[in-house]
């Protein structure tokens, strides 16, 4: 099949004149037609670098035309419009450096952003950036190449004519896989019409191809039956994806399918002969697998499949699943089976998500307890006898209340009090966040309307960001209680802003734009940045209580605390310190600049009447003073 010829064009960036004046005399030769290189010594190489199977695609390994230019968004211009065109460069060569414009390592992230698979060759003279800083930020390192300044003349031909032969194989390849394609079409399009195509649609998966749960039948009874004439163990595990809704809600149906189908096949590669995989649910996978030794090496092959994330036109998703897996005696009913693996599975959810857990009889009470609690939190939503306590945040100086924190407290019927970290995963676990955050916001909404001017703040979970409409629903219920927006602020942790960015800067602006207030909480405990309280719009950030309560033991608690104040004041932010419980610990805040203290020293959360009998307190002290 013929290539493409104008394929073999490479674009070269360089801010200086004589850089570019060399690559014209080393490269010169290669443009104008000829001898083809041997066929095989040019399969070598490209075997050596890329790991390809030695190829043979007779095509030679000239160049058709090079561009230059001498800054970063010249070459994004040119790039984009020779793609545009129907004119694709096979290979980039970049300089890092290239004063005044964009420098080379943003150039390859936008043209990374044009053609995931563009061949970029990164040149410096300085070691300003590592590899690895720069193939995370460009991405797609198998198709990421360095030469250092000042380079080899034969380095450069050779990554040229190689980098513009693989290209060429590429191209090929693809068009002969969309061939493969159209053939495939047809013989499926045969094999509809045919009963044996009907027994294969009976028994399997039409997204991903696997077993579905009939087919699982068959091939368990059959696997249980192997396994005993083989004297092995046969183990069934229960694979679920986290949180996949928000990857259909966030990114589309589409992008949801492929996410589903990507992680198929890479548990059937991580399972490779030693078992078969089903897709029992939207996100749900069993993996039935013989094993002599246990059931540990296949365990850890299963949790390597996270270990790389999702990357699809542009969306790059994390890949966090978790497993819980079963033995199966000889016997056992598959519904058996599957209904240990799944109570392994909730285990293993209950222990962080991403891990593998094994099933044990005692998890049968724990499950048990479990859904009996989250039966009974069910009830008292709809009973509304469940309770917020506010706690206060006071001034710097500790003497007047400036806010109150809404704290959601649950007091059962014979249990007694029920911590929030048992009962809102359970929540999670249930689907039952969306009435729980609604209960805190109708009860917030209007409990706050006893201390007017005063800010309430309330906590929002990242499955409540996960709702679509979550920022439309909670204007509207704003409204409807009649609160000012402005008075609402509403309290963010890190751990949310690595979920799903795009739907949840979507959500926050919608908020922001509408008045409310945006808190960062839990300041500092590894996941954000500056970057994201420009762009979301964080009016306060809550410094985690970590660093305070790290005062007295951790040397060098109070100077991340001064850099994080000093960081708020300079972006205008509210800067607020949780878990005071000392006066030590307030004296050095206080010092330090912090506009707000919240924490034991001061206040303890209580019901809003104790709310409102401190703000008589106050108003009375001031008055008298």
């Amino acid at each position: 099949m013929m290539i493409d010829s104008y394929g073999k064009r490479i674009l070269v960036c360089d801010d200086e004149a004589s850089v570019i004046d060399s690559y014209r005399r080393i490269l010169s030769d290669l443009v104008a037609p000829t001898t083809p290189p041997v066929l095989g010594e040019l399969d070598a190489l490209a075997a050596d670098l890329f790991g390809d199977e030695p190829s043979t695609v007779n095509s030679a390994a000239v160049i058709n035309d090079i561009t230059y230019c001498r800054q970063g968004n010249e070459a994004v211009s040119v790039f984009e419009a020779a793609k545009r065109q129907g004119r694709p460069f096979s290979a980039v060569f970049l300089d890092v450096r290239m004063p005044p414009g964009i420098d080379g390592i943003e150039t390859a992230k936008q043209l990374r952003a044009l053609d995931p698979a563009i061949n970029i060759v990164v040149v410096t003279g300085y070691s300003d950036h590592r590899p690895s800083e720069i193939a995370g930020i460009v991405g797609a390192q198998d198709r990421l190449f360095y030469l250092v300044k000042p380079f080899n003349a034969d380095e450069v031909r050779q990554m040229a004519t190689t980098l513009v032969h693989r290209w060429s194989t590429d191209q090929q390849t693809a068009n002969e896989l969309a061939e493969r394609l159209v053939q495939l079409e047809q013989t499926n399009h045969a094999l509809r019409e045919s009963q044996a195509y009907a027994h294969q649609a009976a028994r399997h998966d039409p997204l991903t191809g696997l077993l579905n749960r009939k087919g699982l039948e068959e091939e368990y009874s059959a696997a249980l039956k192997d396994a005993k004439e083989s004297g092995r163990l046969i183990y069934v595990a229960y694979a679920d994806l986290d949180r996949f809704k928000q990857v259909n809600d966030g990114h589309g149906h589409i992008v949801g399918d492929q996410y589903i189908r990507e992680f198929a096949n890479r548990l059937v590669g991580a399972t490779g002969t030693d078992g078969f995989v089903a897709r029992v649910g939207g996100d749900e996978f069993m993996v039935v697998f013989a094993a002599e030794t246990g059931p540990e090496p296949m365990l850890e092959r299963l949790l390597r499949v996270g270990e790389n994330h999702f990357i699809e036109a542009g969306v790059r998703l994390p890949v966090n699943f978790s497993v819980g897996y079963c033995s199966c005696a000889s016997g056992m009913p598959l519904s058996e089976a599957m209904r240990r693996a799944d109570v392994a599975l909730y285990s293993a959810k209950s222990a962080g998500r991403g891990v593998g857990r094994a099933y044990d009889e005692l998890l049968d009470a724990e499950i048990l307890h479990s859904q009996s609690l989250a039966r009974d939190l069910r009830s008292a939503i709809a009973a509304d006898t469940l309770d917020l306590h506010y706690q206060p945040l006071m001034s710097a100086d500790g003497r007047r209340v400036t806010g109150v924190e809404a704290l959601l407290r649950w007091t059962h019927s014979q249990q007694g009090s029920i911590s929030p970290a048992l009962f809102v995963p359970i929540a999670e676990e249930n689907n039952l966040m969306g009435e729980l955050g609604d209960w805190v916001l109708r009860r917030a909404f209007a409990d706050m309307q006893c201390w007017p001017g005063l800010v309430t703040s309330i906590n929002i979970s990242t499955m409540q960001f996960s709702r679509p409409d979550f920022a439309d629903h909670v204007i509207e219920m704003a409204g409807a209680a009649g609160v000012p927006s402005d008075l609402i602020e509403f309290e963010i942790t890190e751990t949310a802003l690595s979920d799903n960015m795009v739907q949840f800067a979507n959500q926050v602006e919608k908020l922001v734009r509408a008045g409310f207030r945006l808190a960062l909480d839990d300041f500092g405990s590894g996941y954000a940045g500056i970057g994201y309280l420009n762009r979301l719009q964080f009016s306060k950030l809550k410094i985690d209580r970590s660093f305070v309560s790290g005062l007295r033991i951790k040397p060098n608690a109070d100077r991340m605390i001064r850099s994080i104040v000093g960081m708020g004041e300079a972006m205008g932010l509210t800067v607020t310190a949780e878990g005071v419980e000392e006066q030590f610990q307030h004296d050095l805040l206080q010092a330090a600049g912090c506009d707000q203290m919240q924490g034991f020293l001061f206040h303890k959360p209580c019901s809003a009447e104790e709310v409102l009998k401190l703000l008589d307190r106050q108003r009375e002290a001031e008055r008298a003073a």
